[in-house]
C-alpha cells in the first residue's frame, strides 16, 4: 500500500489534464487523475509489486511519469511518444520500473483502466495484468522481503 511519494512533480490543475486528455486523445480514468493532480509522478515507498505471470518478478516502480517533470523520460508525452511503435495506442505509459519495462493504463475498449506490464526485453513486448484499476495497483505496492 502506497505511503508516500518522493519526489513528487509541480502541482497541476484540472486544465493540464485536459491538455494531456486532448494530446492522447482520451479521458483519464478517475483514480489516475486525481494521483496526477495529487503527486504529479514521482517515486513510490513502498515500491515493489507482484506481476502474476510475468517472468522477472517481482519488479520494482522506479517512478510515475507526471507532466513538466524536471527530467524529460520521466514525462507522460515523452513516453506516449518514444513507444508508440511499441504500445497499442489504447496503453498510456504511467511509470517504469529498473529494468526499462513499463506500467500502462488502458485508455479504452473493454479493459479500459486497467494497468498492464509491458516488458520489453524482446522485439514483440509481453503484456501482463496488473491490477483491474489504479486505486489496486497502488494497493499491491509493498517492501521488498528478503
Amino acid at each position: 500500500m502506497l505511503r508516500e511519494i518522493r519526489r513528487p512533480g509541480d502541482a497541476l490543475a484540472p486544465d493540464d489534464l485536459s491538455f494531456l486528455e486532448n494530446e492522447i486523445g482520451a479521458a483519464i480514468p478517475e483514480p489516475y487523475r486525481t494521483f496526477l493532480l495529487r503527486y504529479n509522478g514521482g517515486a513510490p515507498s513502498p515500491n515493489v509489486v507482484d506481476v502474476e505471470e510475468a517472468p522477472g518478478t517481482p519488479t520494482d516502480v522506479q517512478v510515475f511519469f507526471g507532466l513538466r517533470r524536471s527530467v524529460e523520460t520521466s514525462t507522460l508525452s515523452w513516453n506516449k511518444c518514444t513507444f508508440a511503435d511499441r504500445l497499442p495506442s489504447a496503453l498510456l505509459p504511467i511509470a517504469v520500473d529498473s529494468g526499462g519495462n513499463l506500467f500502462c493504463l488502458t485508455l479504452s475498449g473493454p479493459r479500459r483502466g486497467n494497468i498492464m506490464y509491458a516488458a520489453l526485453e524482446t522485439p514483440s513486448p509481453e503484456f501482463y495484468l496488473v491490477a483491474a484499476d489504479f486505486d489496486r495497483f497502488l494497493a499491491k505496492l509493498r517492501d521488498w522481503e528478503s
